[in-house]
């Protein structure tokens, strides 16, 4: 175990170069006497009105609660440098004590032995029961829950509301077949922001491809085929004549027209002032992305989970329970985080939040990434090969198969190590 965790960390400091100096000069708070508060340190990387809401309000809260402890809220950049940091750090014993972590990352952590289980508390049963069991396993390993889900998210359709006007149908597309005639009719552009799962999987999907088997075990017969590479070939079609493009400025593209739709998760709205989202909100319409076979755009999200080397484990569960109860998740839904207990109730955001709606009606149907601890890798490979054949280094046919066979190698040897 000790093995593998080394070898992960070279590769990712090899990968992300010096870090962040913000992040590796932090230092772990000194251990309280029976007299003191017990701190314990939450490192997160919620954004700038998120984060207000959270050391402003929740965490006083929780405080005023239980008084003999102290939360350190410690915000952090959403890097590679990150993970390898928090690796470092779970692997030594230091601080943080409890982490908001990336659902796609809890079962990397679970397999390196740096997380504490959560399912060896007594309330854990009583308490999974809030939240919904496909969510419930993203922090599922080897017989053990190693976090709870915080909140999710997922991705929408932003349009460009004269454009939609223009096409002959005020309403926004509501399948993808429906996008792609109108994109191809009226000669539209869709923006992406670059070729990860995360920006183009829902595109892949929706045009028929495939990217493992049910199981998340195997990507060759899946990955390469025939649907999968015509899906590709569509996709590749589409970019050539200029109705597909990347672009670094999608809101701004969007806001001049000179995109017909591009897809955003909730949080890029609370980046802004209340008056620039209502004059976005006058040149957009915000929907539900396009639906392909009870499927829309991918589902995300983050855990509370407990690093192994918290000092106070009783403390840290205490907080990580209170974060994900009623009055918690309520307050942090008004950043447009979207809470994962199923007890919230948020019909009383949306004349507040009126965007915020069809992230929630997007939510049911949003498409699952396989929890497994090597998804970054598989992302990697992914990413790399897409890019490859859409440059024109590679045929769709040569990409797909080498994708295919790489991302079985990284499966395999997971498999290999539980």
């Amino acid at each position: 175990m000790k093995k593998n965790v080394l070898c992960l960390l070279v590769v990712l400091l090899l990968l992300t170069g010096c870090g962040n100096q913000t992040i590796i000069g932090d230092s772990s708070p000194a251990l309280n006497t029976e007299h003191e508060k017990e701190v314990i340190v939450y490192w997160h990387t919620y954004n700038e009105k998120e984060t207000y809401i959270l050391e402003n309000s929740v965490i006083p809260l929780f405080e005023q609660e239980y008084p003999s402890i102290k939360v350190k809220s410690v915000r952090q950049h959403y890097n590679n440098t990150l993970i390898s940091e928090m690796i470092s750090r779970a692997s030594t014993n230091r601080a943080p004590d409890i982490i908001r972590l990336n659902i796609a990352w809890t079962p990397e952590f679970a397999q390196l032995d740096l997380l504490h289980p959560l399912s060896d508390f007594e309330e854990f049963d009583d308490l999974k029961d809030q939240f919904d069991e496909r969510l419930m396993q993203s922090s599922y390993y080897n017989g053990n829950y190693y976090g709870i889900p915080l909140n999710i998210y997922t991705k929408a359709s932003i349009y460009n509301q004269d454009l939609l006007g223009s096409s002959g149908d005020a309403n926004p597309p509501v399948t993808m077949d429906e996008l792609i005639n109108v994109v191809e009719k009226n000669q539209y552009v869709i923006g992406i922001s670059n070729f990860s799962i995360w920006a183009t999987l829902h595109y892949f999907y929706g045009f028929g491809g495939m990217l493992t088997d049910p199981t998340y075990s195997q990507a060759t017969g899946y990955l390469d085929s025939e649907k999968s590479i015509a899906a590709v070939n569509k996709l590749l079609s589409f970019y050539q004549k200029g109705r597909l493009v990347t672009s670094g400025g999608l809101w701004q593209g969007i806001l001049d027209g000179n995109f017909f739709m591009i897809d955003e998760g909730p949080w890029f709205y609370s980046s802004f002032s209340e008056e620039q989202i209502q004059s976005m909100n006058q040149k957009t319409v915000a929907a539900p992305f396009p639906i392909y076979e009870s499927n829309r755009a991918v589902l995300g999200g983050e855990n509370i989970v407990i690093s192994k080397a918290a000092k106070d484990k009783e403390a840290a569960w205490t907080f990580a329970k209170w974060m994900t109860n009623i009055e918690a998740q309520t307050y942090m839904a008004q950043a447009g985080l979207k809470p994962t207990n199923k007890k919230v109730e948020l019909s009383e955001l949306y004349d507040h939040l009126p965007h915020y709606q069809p992230y929630v009606d997007s939510l049911d149907d949003a498409l699952f990434l396989p929890y497994i601890p090597k998804w970054w890798e598989v992302d990697e490979i992914y990413s790399k090969y897409l890019e490859l054949i859409f440059s024109g280094s590679v045929s769709v046919e040569e990409g797909l198969t080498k994708a295919a066979q790489e991302i079985d190698l990284v499966l395999a040897r997971e498999r290999i190590e539980r």
